[in-house]
């Protein structure tokens, strides 16, 4: 399971629709729609500005786990820019499947049972914001939802699920494995298909996915497909990863076409993948263990493995002005377990 990327786009991307009346498409690149432009460009800047300071595998590696959430934050504050009650507590009670875990220090936050928590730009700051308007299914990835997203903009998209007008949908376990891979991106997962101990790249028919993702309805360019679909590089990030987990709800379906061996590929699966593996729980309570000083600890050392580059890059006349990143992924006041 690869569990943090920060210099990737950081978001599921370019999904298929998926109609609650009916069955549900499988999650996977489509091109219905993924993160929007003005993310997108935010977060180039800023990757932009790490790489000037340093591009090496080391530091790749540390800027990786900048996504993950700090532990002032003891729970993430989730609210809905539209839906019903009664559609938004269905959507909430499949996501906290992720953590409602004794063995873990973070919780998702909802409000109210019964009437989640509606989003308001003005009010209390919210981690993940949650909206059903914009094409596709997407999230952005972990703290970078407040570090690259407003309080009025989403930061967690299920398209048309607001139009829901049975809730036996939300039985679906493809349903189910939409809402818990989308919030997975929004407490620091990525995709498996390209962690750096999987050889999913390697068993990839390249020629037919760039020959069929540069159509459309995709029309992607060289550099979004890579994105979307070649594995992370670096030698530190396999220190984040386990091995290659083919029941992970972050590992995509892909027809078999996208394979040099077609069904026979190991990383290929009949479908996609709806419900938490082994391997995604161990892998949350690795990253939001339950006891504190562990969780504490490893932020710091996070934060001095960082500042060792912040602090070289200004010796040096590297260091970018434009974003204050230690600030930005290490001064956050977070959210108290107390706190409403």
């Amino acid at each position: 399971m690869m569990a943090l990327k920060l210099t990737t786009l950081l978001c599921s991307t370019a999904l298929a629709a998926l109609a609650l009346s009916g069955s549900a498409s499988a999650h996977d690149p489509s091109g219905k729609g993924g993160l929007p432009v003005a993310y997108s460009k935010r977060m180039m800047a800023a990757m932009k500005s790490l790489a000037r300071m340093d591009d090496s595998d080391e530091a790749k590696g540390i800027y990786s786990k900048l996504v993950q959430w700090p532990p002032t934050y003891a729970k993430l504050r989730v609210c809905f820019m539209a839906g019903s009650d009664e559609i938004n507590s269905k959507v909430a009670e499949v996501a906290t499947a992720w953590t409602d875990d004794a063995k873990m220090s973070i919780k998702l936050d909802f409000g109210k049972a019964g009437s989640p928590r509606r989003c308001d730009p003005n009010g209390r700051e919210s981690q993940i914001r949650v909206a059903y308007e914009k094409p596709g299914y997407w999230s952005l990835l972990g703290q970078n939802g407040v570090v690259y997203a407003k309080q009025e903009e989403a930061t967690l998209n299920l398209e048309g699920f607001d139009k829901a007008t049975d809730m036996a949908a939300f039985d679906k376990p493809e349903v189910q494995g939409v809402i818990l891979h989308e919030f997975g991106h929004a407490l620091g997962f990525l995709h498996e298909h390209q962690s750096p101990l999987s050889d999913c790249s390697n068993q990839f028919n390249w020629d037919y996915i760039v020959k069929y993702l540069e159509g459309p309805p995709n029309n992607w360019d060289e550099a979004t497909i890579k994105f979307n679909m070649a594995p992370y590089a670096g030698d530190d990030l396999k220190l984040m990863a386990t091995d290659f987990d083919p029941q992970s709800v972050m590992l995509y379906y892909f027809p078999a076409e996208y394979y040099l061996k077609g069904k026979d590929s190991s990383c290929y699966i009949q479908s996609s993948n709806n419900t938490i593996s082994p391997t995604d729980r161990s892998t949350i309570e690795f990253m939001y263990p339950a006891d504190r000083g562990e969780r504490l600890k490893n932020f710091a050392d996070s934060k001095a493995q960082f500042m060792k580059i912040w602090d070289k890059a200004a010796d040096s006349g590297t260091r970018d002005v434009g974003l204050n990143f230690p600030e930005a992924f290490f001064g956050s006041k977070g959210v108290a377990a107390d706190e409403e």
